[in-house]
């Protein structure tokens, strides 16, 4: 389902003509959407990566578009402890890191992380600590889970519009019930919002599990 034809579904089963709710449709879209999010984190279209350069001295770093880190890690070269290759950071908490590492200013090869702060708009993500601090340039990773690019006219294709239609225009109704302050539709729409969200975890535990450890 694209934008086009979300925004006609809509407008055919709320059955309002009226330039207020016309005008307010995108932004219903998109509360669906963070909705869904908010109910569907683990779903693989919200699963994204960020290309880390751990610089001398710096021990902050934004993750952008980020709204909850999953792993952290860095590079791996010869001579290090592990060999080559990915070197996950542990999570701690920020006091955990200013205890362990005291002096900012110096200097080693990170082994910890901290989710340190929320940014809001004009960065949007989160910025995370690493001690110690590191002492040279070291290429790393973050893996987090963010917003996909919502549905617009001029973004008309998303992965939850293309995977998820039942679960994208139940929370579009139930929204726009909510908007038209429609008590009757808001409950209906609301228990086909949740059964699809249901029947979605369902089958998105169908597609992370094992056929060989859980069966089919």
């Amino acid at each position: 389902m694209n934008y086009t034809e979300l925004v006609a579904d809509i407008q055919n089963f709320m059955e309002d003509d009226s330039t207020e709710f016309q005008n307010s449709i995108p932004d219903i879209i998109t509360q669906a959407e963070a909705m869904i999010f908010s109910r569907l984190p683990s779903l693989p279209c919200y699963r994204q990566s960020a290309i880390l350069t751990f610089t001398d001295g710096e021990a902050d770093y934004l993750v952008p578009n980020a709204r909850m880190i999953r792993q952290v890690s860095r590079l791996q070269g010869p001579g290090l402890p592990g060999g080559e290759g990915y070197f996950y950071l542990k999570h701690r908490i920020d006091s955990y890191l200013r205890d362990y590492w005291p002096s900012p200013t110096a200097t080693g090869t990170p082994k910890y992380y901290s989710t340190t702060r929320a940014e809001g708009i004009p960065n949007n993500g989160i910025t995370i600590t690493v001690a110690p601090t590191p002492n040279g340039i070291i290429l790393g990773r973050a893996d987090f889970v963010g917003l996909e690019t919502g549905l617009s006219a001029t973004n008309q294709n998303s992965w939850i519009g293309d995977n998820a239609e039942q679960v994208l225009l139940s929370a579009c109704l139930y929204e726009s019930s909510s908007f038209l302050k429609a008590p009757d539709s808001v409950n209906l729409y609301k228990a086909q919002f949740d059964e699809a969200i249901a029947l979605f975890q369902q089958e998105m535990q169908r597609n992370y599990r094992a056929e060989y450890e859980g069966g089919i």
